[in-house]
């Protein structure tokens, strides 16, 4: 117990300085809540207005770009089906919960996924950044921590009730006995509440990098853009002072004052209640009067509207920054788009398309280390320690399903592709229909059929036929 509470000390001080310095950071920026905007000391209210309508937060579509072309559709074994495989991926409703761990990674950096062994079948749990700490002895070539700690916070007060604590051996619940906000406080000591021992001889959870450089460090989306949101709500800000106080004309007169504002029922001068100032009658213009005055000294000008060109200009500008920085196709913000044809869309949508490809290879590993954990909690020996086994990922591009059918056709005719190894490649399949396809072969194909029999036939006449004498071989001999 030793060993664990000084891991658990560790990991709750690593998690107070990510979550109080960089990942609370991450978080009120992807959620909106961003540093305002520069103004004067005295400002008033309205200035205060217009800064809390400058912020317009850009990085949810940043992020949902790439997040939308991340769906795993199917686990392919390097032999045989791996169905039990994928009942776990279904039995977890990842098809929903996937995302979750795909946007945890690209707007943090990076996020986990937990394998519990359970008596109805191995649980996959998702876990965001700000929850979990793991500690690797090398953290860019292990595929597993050496230990990690997950903690658990009341939804109401947020103090700290619980933490989770695994490692190659088993995985330990603790309970807290304190009443403090854990971000700022001293942790009591730790009491054991459950204790379950694993048979994976490893720890059983994974991270996901969305970038990963050699220090073990990893960025996502969200920081690296973080002061070009500033600016543009900066510009946005100077936008709506513009728009507020100079984008319209301003008419004056000199040398002409107003009628006094006479009360009718005594005919004496109304005052301001507040200063005892004499009030007046404001001027009334419209299409229909004509100003004139009896002093002809009286002068009559205007003050010009000051253009907003330059401000929606500015606000184009940071908004191809941003589309050039996260490698996001500029249509997708700007809304530009005007007869495209499909070879400069696909250039407009080459960066995407790269950087998509990028974090498929990264994501597809961490899941793969997550169903050999499953595959290990099933028993599955030979599947648990497949490295040839894959995930399948749903194509999301813009290609018809005619199109691709064609394609397809064309790879079965031409360079002789068997037509079930494209199955799983056809877009809006699943692996579960795939998995189908196969059965209607099977039960379709009658030379299929007759090779299973020969097969059953021949091994159950090896088993009935006795072993042959070892003297009387050597008597023939």
């Amino acid at each position: 117990m030793a060993d664990i509470k000084r891991r658990l000390e560790h990991a709750l001080d690593r998690l107070r300085y990510e979550y109080s310095e960089r990942l609370e950071e991450i978080d009120r920026y992807y959620r909106g809540k961003h540093a305002g905007p520069y103004m004067p000391r005295n400002a008033n209210a309205e200035y205060k207005l217009l800064a809390e309508r400058a912020i317009h937060n850009w990085l949810p579509w940043i992020v949902s770009a790439p997040l939308q072309n991340l769906q795993v559709d199917g686990f392919r074994p390097s032999s045989g089906k791996g169905t039990e495989i994928w009942d776990v991926w279904q039995a977890n409703r990842m098809d929903a919960r996937q995302s979750l761990v795909h946007e945890g990674a690209l707007v943090f950096g990076h996020s986990y996924v937990a394998v519990l062994p359970e008596p109805d079948g191995p649980k996959m749990v998702p876990i965001s950044a700000m929850r979990v700490w793991a500690a690797y002895e090398d953290p860019v070539t292990d595929e597993y921590p050496l230990y990690a700690v997950q903690i658990f916070q009341n939804p109401d007060t947020g103090t700290l009730e619980r933490a989770r604590y695994f490692d190659d051996r088993e995985i330990v619940d603790i309970a807290f006995d304190t009443s403090e906000d854990w971000t700022g406080s001293a942790i009591s000591t730790p009491m054991v509440s459950g204790r379950k021992v694993h048979a994976f001889g490893v720890t059983p959870v994974v991270r996901f990098a969305a970038s990963l450089d050699l220090l073990g460090r990893s960025v996502g989306l969200v920081q690296p853009l973080i002061p070009a949101c500033d600016r543009m709500n900066q510009t946005w800000f100077d936008l709506l002072v513009a728009q507020t106080y100079a984008s319209f004309k301003v008419r004056y007169a000199t040398g002409m004052a107003p009628p006094m504002d006479i009360d009718p029922a005594t005919g004496e001068v109304r005052t301001d209640p507040e200063t005892g100032e004499p009030m007046y009658r404001p001027v009334q213009f419209d299409p229909t009067r004509v100003m004139m005055a009896e002093d002809p000294d009286t002068r009559f000008g205007e003050l010009s509207e000051t253009s907003l060109d330059g401000f929606h200009k500015g606000l184009e500008l940071n908004l191809q920054h941003l589309a050039a920085v996260s490698q996001t196709p500029p249509h997708y913000l700007l809304g530009k788009m005007a007869n495209l044809s499909a070879d400069a869309l696909a250039a407009a949508e080459s960066a995407m398309t790269r950087k998509v490809d990028a974090l498929k290879q990264v994501f597809g590993e961490s899941w793969e280390s997550v169903l050999r954990l499953c595959a290990k909690a099933l028993g599955k020996t030979k599947l648990a320690s497949d490295r040839k086994a894959q995930v399948v990922w749903r194509d999301t591009g813009s290609r018809s399903l005619a199109q691709t059918a064609d394609a397809y056709g064309k790879l079965v005719q031409m360079v002789s592709v068997p037509p079930e190894a494209l199955w799983d490649k056809l877009p809006g399949f699943t692996q579960t229909d795939v998995d189908r396809f196969h059965e209607f072969a099977e039960k379709a194909d009658p030379a299929q059929k007759m090779a299973a029999a020969f097969t059953k036939a021949a091994n159950s006449q090896a088993d009935e036929e006795p072993a042959p004498d070892p003297a009387l071989a050597k008597a023939v001999t």
